[in-house]
């Protein structure tokens, strides 16, 4: 009875182990400029899936009125072997009529292409995947709003290298900027 009793105890001390969740890791836009880091890291996959918390810093008045309107870059990757400006995919963001947008930010063939995707909450989880397809890249938002956006028809097969959160349009950031961001296998 005993041996039963503390394999039992060994058991659920086992079983209650927590499960391991990635932890979110803080992405800082300096007051005064764009980038949060300057790093290369290549694409490992053609699915970004990650969560973001954007709190009170998200906020911000631009110094023009039409800047106010700029997306701001949040995660993304480079496609078609080149240069980002010509070919790329990326979440945006902005603070607009008091609520914080969240934008598809392509590049197709040189072209840029902006579409709204909704809004999103202050200080709580969201959860953003971007998946790209032989003709498309797909955003999703949340589990449930999706937009494809055409992917450029001369893609050759190559390296994809990742986009880090970046502030601007023409200004730079007003105050820091703090985005918590967790990477989430795909």
């Amino acid at each position: 009875m005993s041996r039963l009793f503390y394999l039992t105890l060994i058991l659920i001390a086992v079983g209650c182990e927590p499960a391991w969740e990635p932890t979110f890791e803080v992405f800082t836009i300096k007051k005064g400029h764009h980038y949060s880091k300057k790093t290369i890291q290549l694409l490992q996959s053609n699915t970004l899936y990650f969560d973001v918390i954007f709190d009170e810093t998200a906020k911000y008045q631009a110094l023009t009125k039409e800047n106010q309107w700029d997306t701001h870059k949040l995660l993304g990757f480079s496609d078609c072997n080149s240069h980002h400006h010509k070919n790329s995919a990326r979440f945006g963001w902005r603070w607009v009529d008091n609520e914080l947008q969240i934008m598809a930010y392509c590049y197709t063939n040189g072209n840029r292409i902006i579409e709204p995707i909704g809004t999103v909450a202050l200080n709580t989880v969201n959860t953003f995947r971007l998946t790209m397809t032989s003709n498309t890249y797909d955003f999703q938002l949340n589990h449930q709003t999706k937009i494809s956006i055409e992917r450029s028809a001369n893609c050759s097969k190559g390296l994809y290298y990742m986009l880090f959160p970046y502030f601007g349009g023409n200004e730079v950031a007003p105050h820091d900027i703090h985005l918590q961001i967790r990477m989430i296998q795909s």
